[in-house]
């Protein structure tokens, strides 16, 4: 069952934004509600390090002081349905996440629609995930996460680098993802009403704003439908209220087809994306989970690398045969 704190921010959410979603709204009015709700949510994180940069053309911001590089290196893709940003609530996740992993973590500004419309979100995200694998940061430990949309943006990056022969993390956690824009997961209706940010209404809106006029059965929209093969190991968090849940489920068994080491975890009565939600218990617990998921495959880095330093023992092949 649910902590009483997830309780009481579920009731919230219901009460703030499920109530939002509506025929006729548009996406700067939804743009107006996510502001008052980070300005609400992201106060009183933890103070660190921080860098504005530009990568590969992209605005973004480093967490964590440079020497954790040592320690490997986070790229986190935000989530916020391809059109918002939540600025406040994601410096508490990824100060979180660096805190708990010891990696320093990257959080790119990719370009929001409508605005950049498909393809521009996913060029951003890929751009920089080139730049980091071409500038070596792949060569120590390496992981990919992303949520909602950013999980979606995670999977699509994921198949791009991998079909482009680039080295690929040592594992990529992805957080109630967007992985079928097409919408034919059962969740999408048998928990339209127990959602408790999410409605039909959201669905209908939020998607055409990101692609309009796009197949949305295409890979690079849907990576639900991509090519799962060769992938590194995935972790799925998600919760059992979510329209989305069928996205991470369907998306786990593609994965687990494919022969890629995948796991699944579907908290109980948890809204989308719980782990933005600091006050809640479980939302520490996620965390934790998502840090020790990175921190089992960066060890696993570690080991291998430390294998293949040890220098192979050469034996004398000279036979010396005794004289009769």
């Amino acid at each position: 069952m649910p902590s009483l704190r997830a309780r009481a921010i579920n009731r919230f959410l219901r009460l703030s934004t499920k109530r939002l979603w509506r025929p006729g709204l548009d996406i700067q009015q939804v743009r107006g509600h996510t502001a008052r709700m980070d300005a609400r949510l992201g106060r009183g994180a933890t103070p660190i390090a921080m860098e504005q940069v530009e990568i590969a053309g992209v605005p973004a911001t480093w967490f964590g002081a440079p020497e954790l590089e040592r320690r490997g290196t986070l790229l986190y893709l935000h989530g916020g349905a391809w059109c918002l940003h939540l600025p406040g609530i994601y410096r508490r996740l990824v100060t979180a996440l660096s805190q708990q992993t010891g990696m320093r973590v990257l959080l790119p500004d990719y370009r929001l629609a409508p605005e950049h419309p498909f393809p521009a979100g996913i060029d951003d995200c890929f751009a920089v995930y080139r730049w980091l694998a071409e500038h070596g940061y792949a060569e120590r430990p390496f992981a990919l996460a992303g949520d909602s949309a950013g999980g979606n943006l995670s999977l699509v990056t994921l198949m791009r680098a991998r079909d482009a022969l680039l080295p690929l993390p040592d594992c990529a956690v992805l957080l109630s993802p967007a992985t079928d824009l097409t919408v034919s997961g059962p969740s999408q209706r048998y928990n339209a009403k127990a959602d408790p940010i999410f409605s039909p209404a959201a669905v209908e809106l939020l998607p055409d704003v990101y692609c309009p006029g796009q197949d949305r059965g295409n890979p690079r929209l849907s990576p639900l439908f991509g090519n799962w093969n060769g992938l590194p190991p995935l972790l799925f968090h998600a919760g059992s209220t979510e329209m989305l849940l069928d996205d991470s489920v369907r998306a786990y068994d593609r994965a687990v087809q494919a022969g890629v080491e995948a796991e699944i975890e579907v908290w109980v009565g948890l809204p989308h994306v719980f782990h933005v939600f600091s006050l809640m218990p479980e939302s520490r617990s996620g965390v934790r989970a998502v840090a020790g998921f990175i921190a089992r495959h960066g060890e696993r880095r570690r080991e291998s690398v430390a294998e293949a330093a040890v220098p192979a023992v050469v034996l004398d092949e000279t036979v010396t045969y005794p004289a009769f």
